[in-house]
Formats: structure tokens, C-alpha cells, sequence
């Protein structure tokens, strides 16, 4: 278990000596739940607020910057840090790049808040945020792009569900929001419309920190695919929410409160599912948590105390961890049929390991031996695709299945894989045309998307149209404006 600690937060007194926030690692070496080593992999950082792995280290915000820290030799110890990218703004701490988490290619999610005004010099030219939104940078092309851009306050949470669409979180509104409709590309300072809430009616309590989507056996199969999400302020605890397909987009139905406090200091703010199906939550535990009611150097501040708490379902046996470290190719493809979205997640962070040319081949073999009639066939076939996408290789032809597949979850899915591939696939135009007039509303609008970012804004604007000549809803309608 991963854990950044920063006693310096919210705020470094010029003068005192220099930070030395850590990341550190917690090993449970007798098997009894309860952490008992602590390695302290990397120290003398500065406000490590997100972090997220990759085959050649872990990348972690070192404010203004976002670092990759590499571990040479294998000790848990990292042995060099390289400054990827500079210029985020970081003047209000709880505001800047925060809360990593990877899409199914790897590519990092970073939450950005409202104030701050970055400006990040990058290979592809400068990338700029305006207040609320967030970046996607991808390890493999060093590619860093403003992946959303909307008029909200502070978004700390996304995560994505095993169809890869992903949800986000922002606090004052206590909103819970569909990434897809606001990730229309936007101009330099104007911003996109927000979609409808995912927070149902009388569940609203500021503000959210943490999300996740239930996907454990060790947890009932009734809540599977279940959104959870922390509250900080007012009800401390987790809140759970059912969610389903409606239209366009989904609709939400109060599950029931996880998790509640009555200790006044617990502030939840992080959430994960563990290799054995267990939940883990980080408790800041803090007395004092708001930046413009409290003095950022108030005493009153608590620099030393936090906490894990992993949860259990006592009845239900936990799942056996999937193997990762050291497995083989075939073994860890193996693992893309796994129910659990995070031993998936881990598989494909560790296929982006092993050479192209030995992965892709494989891939193809795998594919090959997918039994049609397994009900899970589709998402197994989006799983492959997406490892290719991973290699920065895309397969081309399993792409071009997917977007034919009968699950419209699936179809959708590959659309944004054309998004974010239009320099490996020539006819992306032509595949955006053809799911421009797809008979399921949400593939339509990954078209609409899609085609936002696309410099030839002719063809750009023959997709947007194409997909509004077919009927639009609350999800679709300001997406398709803004694009059009």
C-alpha cells in the first residue's frame, strides 16, 4: 500500500527548512490486514497530492511540477527524479494538480481547480487551464493535453468504470458529474457546460472527496459497479450509489451510507479496492480543513495525524490476488477476465512492461481463443484493445471489430480510442462518420467529442452535424453546441 504524507500542506513557510513531504510504502508481512513494514520510498517532497504508476516509475505532483520518480535497483527506494513537466500553478495549494488516476491506455488524469491559472510548455506547443477542469498526460507520447474545461470549483476524483467512461467529483456543488459530455474541446479560456448531477436528490453533502466503483467479489453482486464517494463536511463517511444506463448518459439511486463518523476530525478522502477485493480508505484526520475560513498557518492545523482503514465483508471469503509481479504475458491476458476492474487495471500497467513486438502477437493469439458464446466476450475483446493501445500500437483491425461490436458499450469505447489515435489511424474521419449515425445515443456523442478535436474543422463539423441530424438529450445537446 502506497500512502503520500505532507506535514507541509497547506503551506511551506519560506525560511523554515525545506519540505519533506514522502511517499511511503506499508507491507502487511504476516497476512493479518494490518500494515507492520513502512519504507519510506521517496522524501523531500513538496505537496505529492497525486501519484500514479508506470512501467518506468511513479509520477507524482512535486508542485509546480509533475515528477517521474525511478527506482533503479529495486530496493523501494527511488534513486532519481526527472521533472517531466513545469508550469502548473500551484499559488493555493488544495487548488492544484491532484487526485492521479490512469484511463485504460495509462494515460494519467490529473484534477485541477478553480484560480488557477497553468501554463505548461510541452513538445506539442503550450498547454494552458482556466480555472476548474483537467489535464490528460499520456507516459507514452509525453503528450499532455486540457482535457476538460468547465466552470466548476474544486475537482478532487475521477474514476472509470469497466466500460472506460469515467466520473468526477467537485466540491461545493457536491456534484458528481459524466466526464464524456465536457470533454469537448474548448478555446483558451471559455468554458464547457457541466451535465446533468449524478448525486441523487437529498444525498448532496460538501464536499466530495474520493471516488470509486465497486468492482470486488468480495463484496455482494448486487453492488457491483456501485459508485462510492467520501464526504468530508457535515456527514463524514461514504456514500454509496447505484448506477444505471438512461438514455444518453445514467441515473442514480441512493444504496446507502458505507461508511459514517460522529468524530468530528474524520475527513475520508481516498478510496481504492485492494488485490484480495478489500476497500481501503485514507482518513486526513483534520481539525481544520478549509483554505479561505482558516489561516493557512493556523495552529489549529494538524500536521501529524492520518490514517487507513481497509474495509471487509466478514461473510464473504476475499478474492485471491491476482498475479501481477512477476507473471508472463499469457498470464497476466489471462488476468483481462478477471471481474475485478483494479487486478485488470494492474495487468495492463504491467503488459506496458514487455517489449511491443512480444505483446501485440500475443494479443492476437488471445483474441483468437475468446469463446463467442462467454457473455463477457465483448468487454474482453475492448480489454485486448485496449493493452494495444497501451503499446501506443493500436490494433487497427481488432479496432475496427469493436466499433462494429453489438454492445454499445463497447462501440462507444472504441470511438474514444479513435480520439486519441487520429495519427495512427488515416480513415479517422470516416470512422467518426460512421458512429456519428450509430443507433445508440452515446456512441453518437463520443463522435461529437471526438470530432471536437480534430483539426479539419470542415469534416470536424460534418460529424457534429451528422450526429444532431439524430435526436439529442440533456447529455448530448450542449456537447454537440459547443462542438459545432
Amino acid at each position: 500500500l502506497w500512502v503520500a504524507v505532507m506535514p507541509t500542506y497547506p503551506h511551506y513557510k519560506p525560511g523554515d527548512p525545506f519540505p519533506d513531504d514522502k511517499l511511503l510504502i506499508y507491507a502487511d508481512t504476516d497476512g493479518d490486514g494490518k500494515a507492520d513494514k513502512e519504507t519510506v520510498f521517496a522524501d523531500k517532497l513538496h505537496l505529492p497530492i497525486g501519484f500514479e504508476f508506470a512501467p518506468e516509475g511513479v509520477y507524482v505532483s512535486q508542485e509546480p511540477n509533475l515528477v517521474l520518480l525511478r527506482d533503479s535497483d529495486g530496493d523501494d527506494r527511488a534513486d532519481s527524479r526527472t521533472i517531466i513537466l513545469g508550469g502548473f500553478d500551484s499559488h493555493d495549494t488544495h487548488h492544484a494538480i491532484s487526485a492521479f488516476t490512469t484511463d485504460p491506455s495509462g494515460a494519467i488524469l490529473m484534477s485541477e481547480g478553480v484560480f488557477l491559472h497553468s501554463g505548461i510548455e510541452t513538445a506539442y506547443g503550450p498547454v494552458r487551464g482556466v480555472d476548474g477542469g483537467f489535464y490528460r498526460f499520456s507516459p507514452q507520447r509525453r503528450k499532455l493535453e486540457r482535457t476538460a474545461q468547465l466552470a466548476i470549483p474544486n475537482p478532487w476524483g475521477v474514476a472509470f468504470d469497466k466500460w472506460g467512461q469515467d466520473f468526477f467529483l467537485h466540491t461545493s456543488g457536491t456534484s458528481m458529474n459524466w466526464m464524456l459530455p465536457v470533454s469537448v474541446k474548448s478555446t483558451y479560456g471559455s468554458k464547457t457546460a457541466s451535465t446533468p448531477d449524478l448525486v441523487p436528490k437529498g444525498q448532496g453533502v460538501r464536499p466530495t472527496s474520493g471516488l470509486e466503483v465497486v468492482s470486488s467479489r468480495h463484496f455482494p453482486e448486487e453492488v457491483q459497479g456501485d459508485l462510492i464517494l467520501c464526504n468530508a463536511i457535515g456527514f463524514r463517511g461514504i456514500k454509496q450509489h447505484q448506477i444505471e444506463d438512461a438514455g444518453t448518459g445514467y441515473q442514480t439511486t441512493f444504496r446507502h451510507d458505507l461508511l459514517s463518523s460522529s468524530d468530528g476530525n474524520f475527513r475520508p478522502v481516498d478510496l481504492e479496492f485492494a488485490p484480495d477485493g478489500s476497500l481501503y480508505v485514507v482518513d486526513w484526520h483534520n481539525i481544520l480543513i478549509g483554505h479561505m475560513q482558516h489561516n493557512a498557518r493556523d495552529p489549529l492545523r494538524d500536521h501529524v495525524h492520518g490514517r487507513v482503514y481497509r474495509i471487509t465483508y466478514p461473510s464473504r471469503p476475499l478474492v485471491v490476488p491476482a498475479k501481477v509481479d512477476g507473471a508472463s504475458i499469457p498470464e497476466l491476458l489471462a488476468n483481462l477476465k478477471l471481474p475485478e476492474y483494479r487486478s485488470r487495471y494492474r495487468s495492463r500497467r504491467a503488459l506496458r512492461a514487455f517489449p511491443v513486438e512480444e505483446v501485440l502477437p500475443a494479443v492476437k493469439t488471445w483474441v483468437a481463443g475468446l469463446a463467442k458464446t462467454d457473455p463477457e466476450s465483448e468487454h474482453q475483446r475492448l480489454e485486448a484493445l485496449w493493452v494495444t493501445w497501451g503499446m501506443n500500437r493500436i490494433d487497427a483491425d481488432l479496432l475496427r471489430e469493436v466499433l462494429r461490436s453489438p454492445d454499445f458499450h463497447a462501440r462507444a469505447a472504441a470511438v474514444r480510442m479513435v480520439r486519441y489515435n487520429f495519427s495512427l489511424l488515416p480513415d479517422h474521419v470516416a470512422l467518426l462518420e460512421n458512429a456519428a449515425r450509430d443507433p445508440d445515443g452515446r456512441v453518437r456523442l463520443e463522435a461529437i467529442v471526438a470530432a471536437s478535436w480534430i483539426t479539419d474543422t470542415a469534416a470536424a463539423k460534418k460529424i457534429v452535424a451528422t450526429a444532431s441530424a439524430l435526436p439529442l438529450d440533456e447529455w448530448s445537446e450542449d456537447a454537440a453546441q459547443t462542438a459545432s
